[in-house]
């Protein structure tokens, strides 16, 4: 009897152990997410020209980055433009994340209030490898990272991690 208690625990400080390795790395996965929304918030901050035009705009469908973007280069190398400026922002943005993230992929719109742009709306998405399709998850779970997920992003098998950071100007 004593054995088999004893084995159950082993049993459960081992299930323990592992879990707790998975939430880590989930949680360093989406602290590096936050810089990275950070960092794009502080480009475009620092250029808001480009803002205003809709250079900094990225709304596709879910595509991991699969590849090291390449960096744009100014038409004019000592004089590039605000939208030069930010095309480079976003390339070096992308390279980023690919380096930090999984399969990482980014959205960025813009609120406009009269011809105004007050604020905008920043995801960093990445497949956490920990999370695959064929594992059996909890549909709450599911359901709540949906709701952090930018459309586009949502209802993909399996489902990317969002997080969404709004940026005021």
């Amino acid at each position: 009897v004593a054995l088999l208690v004893v084995s159950l625990g082993v049993l459960a400080v081992t299930g323990l152990q592992a879990t707790a390795a998975r939430y880590g790395k989930t949680s360093e996965f989406r602290a590096m997410a936050t810089l990275l929304a950070s960092d794009l918030a502080d480009r475009m901050r620092a250029n808001k020209p480009a803002v205003d035009a809709g250079s900094y705009t990225l709304t596709n469908d879910f595509a991991p980055i699969d590849d090291v973007p390449e960096i744009p280069t100014c038409a004019i190398a000592t004089a590039c433009t605000e939208a030069e400026l930010a095309a480079i922002d976003i390339a070096e943005w992308k390279r980023a994340l690919f380096s930090g993230l999984p399969s990482p992929d980014g959205y960025v719109v813009t609120e406009v209030i009269g011809a105004k742009v007050v604020a905008a709306d920043v995801w960093v998405a990445w497949l956490d490898p920990s999370a695959s399709s064929n594992e059996t998850k909890a549909d709450s779970d599911d359901d709540e990272n949906k709701k952090e997920c930018p459309p586009g992003f949502r209802d993909l098998d399996p489902q990317p991690r969002c997080l969404y950071v709004r940026v005021g100007f």
